[in-house]
């Protein structure tokens, strides 16, 4: 035990400044999430309390078990105090925008180091999608956390398969978006990249009881979600389908509408989204092409070839214009500015080895580009939105 606490106060003492850094930016980034969030929009839109007037609890998850780990918060969430306004109705989904945003950091540090994880996760975190989906009482969130999380149990069971927390997590994660429609693509994807990793756990985990709880964490999600597959016309929504399969021309144009909503200007939601603003910020949009170029080059590479998976089958989902939304390639887009950035920096600091008026020039330079960046996304969510004509005409339902 004594070794043990002088281990933590020896780390306590050499990483101090990134504790402090992470804490605050952690706290700045709760006060975004919760800043005016009953009140800036002055109503609910239609889909919101739609949301806030469907029926929780057991009776509600049992009749209605699609997106069941936002269900589940919102049965305690919306119980507990009785009546909620607007502030509650919303505040399920200020959690899993906060989930979205920690896995997005732990998976960008583990490819990229801390430097980049925080300069990348401030562009993510300050982003006005993240914003809009996260302060939103919508299942869109879910979407927003969907691939960060699926691609960090990748990273984490490729690098630690014998781990036992990695081993039974990666399963429990897949069994709850079992429940997200559409998400069963990106589940089959992830057991494809990992399968050499999984038979590995599981021929190290020799006990009986250690496969027992392995296949149990598997199976305690199948019976709820069978019972609503049997019923009508789930099995679409389940696979992520539209409600009627529209002609191979029709969906290669939806397909390409997919990548001008990414790149060139958003989609027309005025619920979720400013007019036709680009989702993302010019800046931003620089990094990210710098990160697809990368991962171009480097083609045979293992994570370009999941990243790229990933891509095509979310891409051809949000196409298909059923209940999957662009919020499942949105964090992608951040993933790629992560790499972009990594690649700038290396690139620059690969000239000046060890000059370091010029590395903390370099760093400085991109750092102060991040920060209007964020500016820039703050304005336009917080400023901007609110205060249009068409947000005030969509935001007129009231609880």
């Amino acid at each position: 035990m004594k070794k043990r606490l002088k281990q933590f106060r020896i780390f306590l003492r050499d990483n101090w400044r990134m504790i402090l850094t992470i804490m605050a930016g952690l706290a700045v980034f709760y006060w975004l999430l919760l800043h005016r969030l009953g009140t800036l929009t002055g109503g609910l839109s239609a889909r919101e309390a739609q949301a806030a007037n469907d029926t929780y609890g057991w009776y509600g998850l049992y009749h209605h078990p699609l997106y069941l780990p936002l269900n589940i918060v919102r049965s305690i969430v919306f119980h507990l105090p009785g009546h909620h306004g607007q502030l509650l109705t919303r505040l399920p989904e200020v959690a899993f925008g906060a989930s979205a945003v920690i896995a997005f950091a732990w998976l960008t540090k583990l490819w990229h180091g801390t430097r980049t994880a925080l300069l990348t996760t401030a562009l993510f975190a300050t982003s006005a999608w993240l914003l809009h989906v996260s302060r939103l009482a919508t299942a869109d969130v879910l979407y927003l956390l969907a691939l960060p999380t699926l691609l960090l149990g990748i990273v984490a069971g490729q690098r630690r398969p014998t781990q036992a927390i990695v081993f039974y997590g990666n399963i429990l994660l897949w069994g709850s978006l079992l429940y997200l429609p559409g998400a069963i693509w990106l589940i089959a994807l992830a057991v494809f990249w990992q399968r050499s990793a999984i038979k590995q756990g599981w021929l190290h985990f020799t006990r009986l009881s250690q496969r027992a709880l392995y296949v149990f964490a598997g199976l305690v999600w199948v019976p709820l979600l069978s019972i609503d597959l049997t019923r009508p016309h789930i099995w679409q929504t389940w696979l992520g389908l539209p409600a009627h399969i529209v002609s191979p021309l029709t969906l290669l144009k939806q397909f390409g509408g997919v990548f001008l909503h990414l790149f060139v200007r958003g989609p027309q939601y005025p619920d979720i989204w400013l007019a036709r603003a680009p989702i993302l910020d010019i800046f931003t949009l620089v990094l990210c092409l710098v990160g697809i170029y990368f991962y171009i080059r480097h083609w045979r590479v293992n994570r370009s070839r999941v990243l790229a998976s990933f891509f095509v089958v979310s891409a051809l989902l949000v196409a298909l214009n059923g209940p999957v939304g662009l919020s499942l390639l949105v964090p992608l887009l951040y993933i790629c500015a992560a790499t972009g950035i990594a690649f700038l920096l290396h690139e620059w600091l690969k000239v000046f080895p060890f000059n370091p008026l010029a590395r903390g020039l370099g760093i400085g330079l991109v750092a102060v580009a991040i920060s209007l960046s964020c500016v820039y996304n703050l304005r336009a969510y917080f400023v901007a939105w609110p205060n249009t004509s068409t947000t005030e005409t969509t935001f007129r339902y009231h609880r």
